[in-house]
């Protein structure tokens, strides 16, 4: 499952557009103890979880958890553009993988 985000933190700079990854979507499911295929749908708390997840990949400078990221940007907006599954997936190269660790 790929999600693509439209998140606009209300903070002065231009609204980003953000892919879920694997790395996101299992940080999630560990953080929210779901599943992605627990049939439940999507909310503004997945949404907003992957997307602190993946600013916190992109270097962002983020509190510890997303639900004080959350706080800090009240009038923040994340609208999902729309869910994706590759069809043909490929194999990563190897290399470094990102760490969430601050």
């Amino acid at each position: 499952m790929r999600v693509k985000l439209k998140v606009d933190l209300k903070d002065g700079r231009e609204p980003r557009t953000m892919i879920t990854n694997m790395l996101a979507i299992v940080e999630w499911e560990k953080t929210e103890n779901r599943r992605s295929a627990d049939g439940k749908g999507i909310g503004f708390v997945d949404m907003c979880c992957w997307a602190y997840i993946l600013c916190k990949l992109a270097g962002d400078k983020v509190p510890g958890t997303w639900r004080e990221w959350v706080a800090e940007h009240p009038d923040m907006e994340i609208t999902p553009i729309e869910e994706t599954t590759d069809e043909t997936p490929t194999i990563a190269a190897p290399g470094d993988a990102p760490s969430l660790r601050s």
